[in-house]
Parts: structure tokens; sequence; C-alpha cells
């Protein structure tokens, strides 16, 4: 790899374990940008959002936000939010996950904790309401993602 931003095409199984290059590892610590608008070597846009708004995101729309704050409100609600003031692990039976390749380009996709949380990434370079996706009434609880 030249540096952060450049990788370098290195073929793949030389690292003798996972298959990928030693290249291509290092770069995968570069996937998650910092950045709400993310330009794919595709052309593909992606975007970011949660619900904003009160505690179910009634009150508001979506909420522009980075790469990384995304993906680290999606990986918790993976887990069940009541388990965990218990002090338990266990994963989130509420945890809706849908794609909306129609609405907001291909690959895009909704999820929802269940209780309060829930995010869209467009792939389309728009925001969820340009796409028609508003935020549901009680996120999770419909299964439908509130679009429509």
């Amino acid at each position: 790899m030249s540096d952060a931003t450049e990788p370098v095409d290195v073929p793949p199984g030389t690292d003798g374990e996972s298959g990928f290059s030693a290249g291509y590892t290092r770069a995968l610590r570069y996937v998650l940008t910092g950045e709400h608008e993310i330009h794919t070597v595709a052309g593909v846009v992606l975007r970011f959002f949660l619900a904003d708004g009160g505690g179910n995101g009634a009150a508001g729309g979506w909420r522009a936000v980075s790469d990384r704050e995304f993906q680290l409100a999606y990986e918790n609600s993976l887990f069940d939010m009541e388990a965990a003031k218990r002090n338990e692990i266990r994963p989130n039976a509420r945890h809706v996950q849908l794609t909306l390749d129609a609405l907001a380009g291909t690959g895009a996709y909704f999820w929802s904790d269940g209780y309060g949380a829930a995010g869209v990434m467009t792939a389309n370079g728009k925001t969820p309401e340009e796409c028609g996706f508003r935020v549901p009434e009680a996120p999770g609880q419909s299964g439908r993602g509130g679009g429509g």
C-alpha cells in the first residue's frame, strides 16, 4: 500500500491464512472514512442517515451522519438493550433490516433496533426523503420501515 488513500493491487492469497492479500487486509482499516457522503470507484454515492426525533423518531426526519457514526449505531442495534442493562449480551430479536434497492439505489438498506433507533444508507446520492422514505412512526415495529 503506497499510502492511506491509494491502495495498491496485490494478488490474493499472499498472507497465507485469510486468502486475502496483505495489502487488502491493511486497506480494510480505511473502509470507514468519517464522512457522510462516500463516492465509490464504481461511481455509486453512499449517504448515511439516522432517525432524528423523539424516543421513537416520530418527531423528526433523517439526520445526516458519518459512516462511522452509522456503523456504530447499526452494530449497537444488533444487541438487546434490555439485556445489556442487566450486563447480558443477547441478540436483539426486535432488530429489523430491509433492502431499499428500488427506492434508494442498489445496496441501500434500512435498519431499526425496534426500540427507537433507525438508520438508512442510500446508494443513489439522495436523502431518504428524496427517495420517498420517511422516518417510521415506531421504527422496527411495523416491519415495513414506514416507507411510502
